[in-house]
């Protein structure tokens, strides 16, 4: 198990990652609607789906899959930077709570 500060690190350093080939490449990142993320991270989940096809390990850890699900929620985390992040309603969880038996 990864502790969830140890993702957020993971996923911080994907960002910084991306921000810093951009501003290589195209001198800053483009900004993206919510639609074209979705197509790049449908794109790169069909890539790990590939990955793990094509890959067999004792664990069935492949780690080029994980590297490229890295890739795929960092660009979510850009996507909700250029498009807004919404917080869970705090009367969800309230919700989420009455439903249990």
């Amino acid at each position: 198990m990864t502790s969830r500060n140890q993702v957020y690190e993971a996923l911080d350093s994907e960002r910084a990652y991306q921000i810093a080939k951009a501003n290589k490449i195209k001198g800053g990142e483009a900004v993206h609607s919510p639609e074209e993320f979705i197509v790049y991270m449908e794109d790169y989940l069909r890539e790990a789906k590939t990955q793990l096809a094509r890959s067999w390990t004792p664990d069935g850890h492949v780690p080029e899959a994980m590297d490229t699900m890295r890739k795929v929620v960092a660009m979510g985390v850009a996507c909700m930077e250029q498009n807004g992040a919404r917080t869970r309603e705090a009367d969800e969880h309230a919700k989420i709570e009455a439903m249990k038996p």
